[in-house]
């Protein structure tokens, strides 16, 4: 079994849950199952992983697990009703079922609320990893089970510090080629050694024997009905066509459409909507996941030649364009680096754009009357006063409260030509301090 990276918040909210059923889902690979067993392992639980292939041959072999774990030779349940009314005479704490969506595709959710209404007696975790059958078919307003989860928690992919803890001797750059390459999903960090990062990142992303080659297609036919739209809508966006109209001129799908189908995307966590720093404009969309972001960006275009075992063009495109990648990779660790450590107690964080005009990181308090400009810079020996000079004058076009503000600035990057003391208003942080 491989390490367990972090999660300690997902491990504390469930000690201290004290409801009757809680429900864990997010998406494939990102570790779900190893939490719940984490979880449990010192405690009087029982683990149930569901298959697809209906509800019969679930509670045969549930029946089969649980004659096995309290030595009752010959159990058969007919119903899930059943199952739960002979566990409710056991000593169990939790029953835990994992893939719990198949259940809900067979039917099994409304046998489910008279379960948890009048039989359970346990503590009851359900997990699944199709996002959208669980926000909307177990969690949904119109679900039988609506309102009987005490506790709903989605398990995201680990930060980019966890990938640096998974891998404790590997260099900083190389953390975040690889954190960019796999957008921290424990599954696919398994596939790596941290040697030699980007040559792994060569030869395994295109791999068509790994998942790693595959698996975003594998993800939208899972959770889409209508995979081959929203597989065209995000790689519009990966091929920076991300408003509206460019989508569908991309898409060939009506400009009308694009939105329901964005809603989608976002609530499942695969898209982000931006609008710059306190700008009423229309915004852009981003991909939220980096595998899935690298995928679209490096895998997609050549994904029937790879297929063919073919990978020479895709290889040459991604020697030519990673370390260009990187940047947006490094910009999105830079942002994670302000939330995770809290150095700023500003009110308004995003970016900001004007024209041809650009500023990585903005931000605004409106009490203290401060106004915060970063900028990320994937690239060694950077002159740090340059880019603050610069960064002043783009920030005289951002209009806010421009005659009584502060201004502080930031600037991110691989490394500096020089660390002098700097002025108060503006910090420095380079791979060091941001790993640090």
């Amino acid at each position: 079994m491989t390490m367990f990276i972090d999660r300690k918040d997902e491990i504390q909210k469930l000690e201290r849950w004290g409801g009757k059923v809680a429900l864990i889902y997010g998406r494939r690979r990102v570790g779900k199952t190893r939490l719940i067993k984490e979880f449990i392992k010192e405690k009087e639980a029982l683990y149930l992983l569901c298959a697809d292939k209906g509800n019969e041959y679930n509670l045969k072999n549930f029946s089969k697990i649980i004659s096995e774990m309290y030595g009752v030779p010959g159990l058969h349940f007919e119903s899930f009703k059943e199952m739960f009314q002979f566990l409710a005479e056991q000593k169990t704490e939790f029953v835990c079922i994992d893939e719990f969506g198949y259940l809900v595709k067979s039917g099994a959710l409304p046998e489910f609320q008279e379960i948890v209404d009048e039989i359970l007696e346990q503590k009851l975790i359900l997990c699944g990893s199709n996002v959208s059958t669980m926000k909307s078919d177990i969690v949904g307003y119109d679900s039988p089970t609506y309102g009987r989860m005490d506790l709903i928690k989605k398990i995201d992919p680990l930060m980019f510090g966890d990938v640096l803890e998974w891998f404790p001797e590997i260099g900083m750059e190389d953390g975040v080629k690889l954190y960019g390459a796999t957008g921290g999903v424990p599954r696919y960090l398994e596939f790596f050694t941290g040697d030699d990062v980007e040559d792994e990142i060569r030869d395994k992303m295109f791999d068509p024997d790994l998942m790693l080659s595959r698996d975003t297609k594998l993800l939208l036919q899972e959770e889409m009905p209508e995979p081959t739209r929203y597989y065209l809508i995000l790689e519009s966006i990966a091929r920076g066509k991300n408003s509206l109209t460019d989508m569908a001129n991309y898409s060939k799908i009506d400009r009308n459409q694009i939105p329901y189908y964005l809603n989608t995307l976002r609530d499942l966590g695969m898209v982000k909507h931006e609008k710059p720093l306190l700008a009423k404009k229309r915004g852009v969309y981003d991909i939220v996941d980096n595998y899935m972001k690298f995928w679209f960006r490096f895998v997609s275009p050549f994904y029937e030649e790879i297929d063919s075992e073919n990978l020479r063009n895709a290889k040459m495109n991604f020697d030519k364009e990673f370390n260009t990648y990187l940047g947006e990779v490094f910009e999105g660790i830079c942002r994670e680096t302000i939330m995770d450590k809290e150095m700023f107690g500003y009110t308004q964080m995003r970016r900001w754009w004007w024209k041809d005009k650009e500023i990585d990181i903005a931000a605004v308090d409106e009490d203290r009357e401060e106004i915060f400009l970063g900028e990320c810079k994937w690239r060694d020996d950077v002159d740090a006063g340059r880019i603050v000079s610069k960064l002043k004058r783009k920030g005289e076009h951002l209009k806010w409260n421009n005659d009584d503000r502060k201004e502080n600035y930031l600037v991110f990057a691989k490394s500096f030509a020089e660390r002098t003391e700097m002025a108060e208003c503006f910090d420095l942080h380079d791979l060091r301090d941001i790993c640090g």
